[in-house]
């Protein structure tokens, strides 16, 4: 009936319905093509519940305005309002007005943990002074809530991430005149097997979880995710399996990109960006020495090399890589240390302890063995200027039996039959069978 004013002119959702125009002289010709489509389909409307030439107007229980997206005052005021609960009944009143503007509440489960626990099994109700102090902060927080942006059909949007021991949180934002404005807060608690997850896959499951939420938003714009972890590398890596791999194929419908997480350009952000617990804060910023092992291997189908990055937390980032030209062991070698230092170079890492079975590739990187041939010296020229790039890295030979994990990464790429299309990606997903 209205497909032709819908998202331009008008919004409808079943029985409300808002006429719109961004420009005060064009709000006439607006009305009137919506009173054409009415009279058209013998359709009347109730003059008491019709509003005009009003520059605010409250649509699906949000105020919505020429500066955005409000939330509703009376809703905020019955929560300020409210005394502070004296049984689980009004815990359940309280978490239920805090569902209904958890849209402009930044990492709502967080702020309301205390409330939902009050709530858990079959314990006797206690509010506790944590709980207290969080509904205070809560009321404080929706005295000045943010005013939420509407994103312009065809722009990129973009998406910050943050986790805690038991909450998985995102914000997505779009930038207007070098500012980035919140559109929509999301956030989800996390399930007991949840919270073991490793740091990399929490902050995976929270685009999966902001995907899932925000599925209209994911499916009509283009995605920027911005963070300071390789998020890209961790999904997209060929030799990931299980979760990892579903949630791949999950996010693989939407258009997503990713970058690095720079400064941010709204106090609204930085406040969402900062409300990290203090053990987790320091989990970001701690350094530590990443550990690369890496091998090559040349069979009579192919070169391969395979390369194992682990970090100080635990997070292990692994990847096997087919050569596209013929290459001995030696260069495989070479090619598989060059491909790790570059891996680890993009991922802005900058302490490296190298391992490697290969005694030439290690004795010549330290100047024990030299070069015979133009070759093996413009490789290890390569290995030693990108050695420069990092504060600190080193190279060590270790024997074949403590790089299994990088040898067998190198043989599955060189040993198995190149594939028919080049360029296309293997996965191959590696799942446990726990009872014969």
């Amino acid at each position: 009936m209205f497909r032709d004013q819908l998202g331009k002119t008008m919004e409808v959702y079943i029985d409300d319905m808002l006429v719109k125009s961004l420009e005060e002289e064009d709000h006439i010709s607006h009305l009137e093509a919506c009173f054409e489509q009415l009279n058209l389909h013998n359709m009347k409307l109730n003059p008491t519940k019709c509003r005009f030439a009003v520059t605010s107007g409250e649509f699906l229980g949000y105020l919505v305005t020429r500066r955005g997206i409000e939330a509703n005052s009376k809703q905020i005021d019955a929560l300020i309002q409210m005394a502070s609960p004296r049984n689980k009944r009004e815990v359940q009143r309280l978490t239920g007005r805090v569902a209904a503007l958890n849209r402009f509440i930044s990492r709502s489960t967080d702020k309301c943990l205390p409330f939902y626990d009050t709530l858990r099994g079959n314990k006797q109700f206690e509010w506790s002074d944590k709980c207290e102090d969080a509904f205070k902060q809560l009321k404080e927080y929706l005295a000045t809530p943010p005013i939420l942006a509407k994103p312009v059909t065809g722009e990129p949007l973009f998406l910050y991430i943050a986790v805690s021991e038991t909450t998985v949180s995102a914000v997505l934002v779009r930038e207007e005149r070098g500012e980035q404005k919140p559109i929509f807060y999301v956030s989800k608690t996390l399930t007991d097997a949840e919270t073991r997850y490793p740091q990399l896959e929490k902050l995976a499951l929270s685009i999966v979880m902001a995907s899932r939420k925000l599925r209209p938003y994911f499916q009509s714009h283009t995605i920027v995710i911005l963070s300071t972890f390789p998020l890209r590398t961790v999904l997209h890596s060929p030799s990931q399996s299980g979760r990892l791999a579903k949630w791949a194929i999950e996010l693989s419908e939407y258009d997503i990109e990713y970058k690095g997480r720079t400064c941010n350009k709204s106090q609204v952000l930085a406040d969402f960006l900062i409300e990290l617990p203090e053990d987790q804060s320091a989990k970001e910023v701690r350094p530590g020495i990443r550990e690369l092992h890496v091998d090559g291997s040349s069979s009579k189908n192919g070169s391969g090399v395979g390369i194992r990055l682990a970090s100080p937390t635990g997070e292990i980032l692994e990847q096997s890589f087919r050569l596209g030209f013929r290459a001995s062991n030696n260069e495989a070698e070479y090619e598989a240390i060059i491909a790790g230092m570059r891996l680890a170079q993009g991922l802005n890492i900058e302490h490296v302890h190298a391992f490697c079975d290969s005694q030439l590739v290690s004795n010549q990187f330290s100047g024990e063995y030299a070069t015979k041939d133009d070759r093996m010296e413009a490789y290890q020229k390569i290995v030693k200027d990108l050695a420069l790039t990092f504060k600190e890295f080193t190279l060590t030979r270790i024997p074949r039996g403590e790089n299994v994990d990088a040898d067998a990464l190198a043989n599955l790429a060189s040993a198995s039959a190149p594939p028919k299309d080049p360029t296309l990606k293997r996965v191959i997903p590696v799942e446990i069978i726990e009872f014969p």
